[in-house]
């Protein structure tokens, strides 16, 4: 007789970073992300911060929750292309991956501050 061999499942973190590698090239994600953060010459910030600053704008002039949904939204249109692979070329998914790296750090840049939640907690602005 042959002893059977069960193979050990897998932790939470190979099978994540199995998702997102098929879905992902790592080199890819590194150049999104580089195209979102590298400033540009001439004005000095990436197109990140840029967007960023263009939500932070719509969050001092309107109201900070239309940043939220503008940003938010942004971040998770590009995530949905991103996560059903809906892009078939390597071209058309590297301007999904850099629309989300720009969104992202927009969002973390212009959008989102720490005293919302104490805000949204209780009711009164920090």
């Amino acid at each position: 007789m042959v002893p059977v061999y069960d193979e050990p499942e897998r932790t939470w973190r190979e099978r994540l970073w199995s998702w997102i590698t098929a879905r992902v090239s790592p080199y890819a994600a590194l150049l999104a992300i580089a195209a979102a953060v590298v400033p540009i010459p001439g004005i000095g910030y990436g197109l990140g911060p840029c967007w960023g600053s263009f939500l932070y704008a719509m969050r001092v002039t309107t109201h900070p929750a239309i940043a939220y949904v503008v940003g938010l939204g942004a971040v998770a249109i590009f995530g949905l292309r991103v996560a059903r692979r809906l892009d078939t070329g390597r071209r058309a998914q590297l301007l999904s991956l850099t629309g989300l790296s720009i969104t992202t750090v927009g969002a973390i840049y212009g959008v989102v501050r720490p005293f919302d939640i104490v805000t949204a907690l209780t009711g009164v602005p920090a």
